[in-house]
């Protein structure tokens, strides 16, 4: 999947083509993620995630890493690679700010071998699934963030499902500062998740000076509640990716 530079190039001629940036958009990466569902991928990291106590004093903070997969929508739909946001720490009630504790995940593309570049495009679908709640002070923030390890960040952003805004506050601030959930979302409720809040689809891409031969692309959540939810007993809160494509000029 990472394009190689041709050989040629330095036999061919003594001028150094071979250093100078493509003339077009070069490939480096791409991935739907569509291989029989339970695939792991090398060019993916594992995922880091950690916790913190909460404040009732029954859960301690911790840090571990799970392998991600392709996995199947709820609705058959779509294979994505996911679910990120990290596993169930509070395993069971009272559910409040006493009890609830903030997981934070992380999981990195690495890219390398890059051709000679001075500027790179990051583009995916991401899905929001289930119960974020954006700015709510009672139930989040909820926030969602990609970049390049050391630098820059590309999106730092609160998501939301939970359309409780006038009892909840879950506005979110993507695309802009108090918007409302799941405004900006090329597709919404479509991926079987309507059995606790849903679901929405943002189509994202990001241009950006580069010009190294690898990069680390770190994708990460930070999510409050940190709990099961109360359907299928699967992550409260949870993201995917699909449609990952990388391409360098």
């Amino acid at each position: 999947m990472i394009a190689a530079m041709s050989c040629c190039f330095a036999q061919c001629s003594s001028a150094p083509i071979a250093s100078s940036p493509p003339a077009g958009d070069v490939v480096v990466y791409t991935n739907a993620f569509n291989d029989p569902a339970g695939t792991t991928y090398p060019d993916w990291s594992v995922a880091s995630y950690s916790w913190t106590g909460n404040t009732a004093g029954t859960v301690a903070a911790g840090a571990a890493v799970e392998t991600i997969a392709n996995v199947d929508s709820p609705n058959a739909s779509q294979r994505f690679l996911g679910e990120l946001g990290g596993p169930i720490i509070l395993n069971g009630p009272p559910y409040d700010r006493e009890h609830f504790v903030r997981v934070d995940e992380s999981i990195n593309l690495s890219l390398d071998r890059l051709p000679p570049h001075t500027s790179m495009t990051l583009g995916f679908d991401l899905y929001i699934l289930k119960s974020w709640d954006g700015d709510s002070p009672t139930y989040g923030p909820d926030r969602w963030k990609v970049g390049l390890a050391g630098g820059p960040t590309l999106l730092d952003a609160t998501f939301s499902n939970n359309f409780k805004t006038a009892t909840d506050l879950s506005f979110q601030s993507y695309p802009s500062p108090g918007s409302a959930p799941q405004t900006g979302a090329v597709a919404a409720n479509t991926l079987g998740y309507g059995f606790w809040f849903g679901d929405a689809t943002y189509r994202l891409s990001f241009t950006f000076p580069h010009s190294l031969s690898s990069a680390t692309v770190v994708f990460s959540s930070s999510l409050y509640e940190g709990k099961s939810e109360q359907v299928r007993q699967t992550r409260d809160e949870s993201w995917g990716l699909d449609n990952v494509r990388v391409t360098v000029r």
